[in-house]
């Protein structure tokens, strides 16, 4: 089941101190959320699964874990804890953890133990730090130089077009600015998909998103 789209977990404004705008956002999402696990009533829900470590904290604090009754899991070790099997030879990664850590601090360890790669950890902040990239540009590019360092560290014995992984959509963004480098930002879930799918998984996954029944809440 997938929520509305476009849907705010509040995060943002609590980290910028807009405590009004965050309660409306709050009541709106545990409202909606209420709903939902009304509605599917007759449902066990396994788990509350996020792409993103950042909307994870915003989730918690709201109660979502307590409105569903079942964990917030990060998708990708969600898909690993399920049994999703990554097919050939172990690929040499470099590993990006994100801030904001939907894995939780073992994404490396999972990540090696059952993701069919080799991950070498790049330390660091991306740069991209949610919203205090567009207010603090000064801070970031600092930060921004100081990862492509470590990049840059990371890639020696590694082949051009690397692919550096992490679990946070901004990460990506942050990654990005970097990806002259030639290490290429790919998040975990994208990747364990074309992994286990291949380059056309996509394709495949569409026709199962068009029979979806849509619910308007």
């Amino acid at each position: 089941m997938l929520p509305p789209p476009f849907l705010c977990c509040g995060f943002p404004h609590q980290a910028n101190a807009r405590d009004r705008q965050q309660g409306r956002q709050v009541l709106q999402d545990t409202i909606i959320f209420s709903q939902v696990r009304e509605m599917l009533r007759y449902l066990d829900f396994q788990a509350v699964v996020v792409t993103c470590g950042t909307c994870m904290d915003g989730l918690r604090h709201m109660g979502a874990e307590g409105i569903f009754g079942a964990p917030l899991v990060d998708a990708g070790r969600f898909a690993l804890d399920a049994g999703l099997a990554v097919p050939g030879p172990v690929e040499p990664v470099l590993y990006h953890r994100p801030c904001h850590d939907s894995m939780e601090e073992v994404g490396m360890r999972v990540l090696a133990d059952r993701a069919g790669v080799a991950p070498t950890a790049v330390p660091h902040c991306c740069s991209e730090a949610g919203t205090l990239s567009l207010s603090r540009p000064d801070i970031t590019g600092d930060m921004l130089d100081r990862k492509a360092r470590a990049i840059r560290e990371a890639l020696a014995g590694h082949a051009p077009g690397t692919p550096i992984l992490t679990h946070c959509p901004a990460c990506l963004t942050g990654l990005g600015r970097n990806a002259r480098l030639g290490a290429v930002p790919h998040h975990v879930t994208v990747h364990l998909a074309t992994r286990a799918g291949g380059p056309g998984w996509r394709d495949e996954l569409q026709p199962w998103l068009d029979r979806a029944e849509v619910v308007t809440f």
